[in-house]
């Protein structure tokens, strides 16, 4: 009774076929692809806010260093800020105490003299030019005279430089 059983059961068309098997993985790929799609897109966001995230620190810290540096450096009057400036752009970390911090506190930086172009490829650079004077005073749009240290970093990133400006003025 049983064989006959087993004859019929082997006899019955039911089954999948290769087109409903070829149609299932096609499925399996297409969803495969977008979730990979999706991960690579996720693991680049990622990377580039990383990235953005680290150059914002150091240039936040450049910043720190510069303005602590100048005020434990006391500079009371301006012809003190204007050798100081003098320091900076000679490029020289043992005339200028600004360069000499910035240097031993982010030695992973590369200094590039005013008037230079940043490099391609270097991780981080930053440049530092005296500046005397301020786009704007927040109240009028006259220019205001102020001795400091106009900043400018780039960082080298997965999706490209990213450019950093600030301005630490001197406490004249």
């Amino acid at each position: 009774m049983k064989t006959v059983k087993l004859k019929k059961k082997m006899k019955s068309k039911k089954g999948i076929t290769l087109v409903e098997i070829l149609i299932g993985v096609t499925i399996v790929v297409i969803v495969f692809a977008s979730t990979l799609g999706a991960m690579v897109g996720g693991f680049t966001t990622t990377m580039y806010n990383s990235d953005e995230n680290r150059a914002a620190v150091l240039n936040a810290s450049l910043n720190e260093i510069i303005l602590n540096t100048i005020t434990k450096m006391n500079i009371t009057d301006s012809d003190k800020a204007e050798e100081e400036l003098e320091h900076i752009q000679s490029g020289d970390p043992t005339a200028s105490p600004i360069l000499a911090a910035v240097v031993a506190t982010v030695p992973e930086a590369t200094y590039v003299p005013a008037g230079t172009e940043f490099e391609p490829n270097i991780d981080f650079q930053y440049t530092l030019l005296p500046n005397t004077e301020l786009p704007m005073d927040a109240g009028t749009a006259e220019p205001m005279s102020v001795n400091g240290i106009y900043i400018k970093t780039r960082f080298e990133s997965a999706s490209g430089p990213l450019i950093y400006e600030s301005f630490v003025p001197f406490t004249v």
